[in-house]
Formats: structure tokens, C-alpha cells, sequence
């Protein structure tokens, strides 16, 4: 029973982080478990620790991170990057969970739905627009440290997991209360 808690925990962090940096996180679990740095994959998932798919990881993480910090590029890749970022959260997903077959289909829908509150939530802490050519380079790093500081955290000390989640959860209906109240305010303006 302890270690589906645990599991859980992984799954829910490692999957938001991924909905924000899916390169990246999957880059941190091959890593970690190829190191035995207090993370180790499910099995099925070994291919992760591969030097490889480290390799094109890196790649990855490299132009999602390059791309996300261009102004005139950042919303495009967001949105063509979502199918890619809710089957990163499935596979972190299924990675963490490592038992049998109901523990891969825990880990891989779950990891989906997860990666897309992480999507979510990214999408609206980021402006509609903005004239500033700083603002986007600055929160696409908080972006890279947070989804890091989750991805590492998470799966090393699976407690951390569910406060990702809860605070991923709250922020996201914070965000919204607080952009419904602004165009609200809008629509009552433009009467």
C-alpha cells in the first residue's frame, strides 16, 4: 500500500513538470534512474536510461527550452507542442508506477491528464501579449527552474509529488478567478 502512495506522489509531479517541460523531465528521469540517484523506472521504461535516448533528450530539452524563451515563437510552439507534452506526462507516468499492468495504465492516464493541468496552467500564467521583449525569456525560466525543481524533487522524494499537484491545482484556479474577473470588469467597461 506504501508504495502505490508513493508512486502516486512520483506520477502526479513528474507528470505536471512534463506538461511544462516534457523534454526535460523525461531527460531527469533517464538520468537519475541510470545513475541510481534515488529514482528507478518501471519496467518497460528502461529504454529511458539508454545513452541514446539521453542523447536525443538533450537534444530536445536544448529546443524546447531555446523556442520557448523567443517572443514570436513561444505561443506557436506551445501550441504545437501539446500532443508531445501530454504523451511526456504518460510516459513519467508510467514510468513512476511500477506495478504491473494496472500500475502502467494508472501511470499512463493519469500522467496524461496531469501533463495537461501542467499545460494549463502554463498557458495561463503567461501574458496574451506583451511589449516587453524580457518578460517572456524571464518566465520561461522561472518555467525551466520549476519544472526542474519538481522533476527532481518529485522523484526522489515522492511526498513532493502531491504538493506539486496542490499547488499546480490551486494556482490554476487562482489564474482563472483572476482572468475572468479582468475581462469581466472589461465587458462592464465596454457597455
Amino acid at each position: 500500500m506504501t508504495s502505490w502512495i508513493w508512486a502516486i506522489g512520483r506520477l502526479g509531479g513528474l507528470s505536471i513538470s512534463a506538461g511544462v517541460r516534457a523534454s526535460m523531465t523525461l531527460l531527469i528521469l533517464g538520468v537519475l534512474s541510470r545513475e541510481g540517484w534515488g529514482f528507478h523506472l518501471a519496467p518497460g521504461f528502461s529504454w529511458l536510461e539508454s545513452s541514446i535516448a539521453i542523447g536525443v533528450l538533450v537534444l530536445l530539452a536544448i529546443f524546447e527550452i531555446a523556442f520557448d524563451k523567443v517572443p514570436s515563437f513561444d505561443r506557436l510552439y506551445a501550441r504545437l507542442s501539446v500532443p508531445w507534452h501530454i504523451a511526456a506526462g504518460a510516459i513519467a507516468g508510467g514510468a513512476a508506477v511500477s506495478h504491473g499492468v494496472i500500475g502502467l495504465i494508472v501511470g499512463l492516464v493519469a500522467g496524461a491528464g496531469l501533463a495537461m493541468l501542467g499545460i494549463n496552467a502554463k498557458r495561463l500564467w503567461r501574458p496574451r501579449s506583451t511589449t516587453s521583449t524580457v518578460t517572456m525569456p524571464l518566465l520561461s525560466l522561472v518555467e525551466d527552474l520549476t519544472a526542474f525543481g519538481a522533476a527532481v524533487l518529485s522523484a526522489t522524494l515522492p511526498p513532493i509529488g502531491y504538493a506539486v499537484v496542490a499547488w499546480t491545482a490551486w494556482f490554476d484556479v487562482r489564474l482563472r478567478r483572476r482572468r475572468v474577473a479582468k475581462y469581466k470588469g472589461l465587458r462592464v467597461l465596454s457597455r
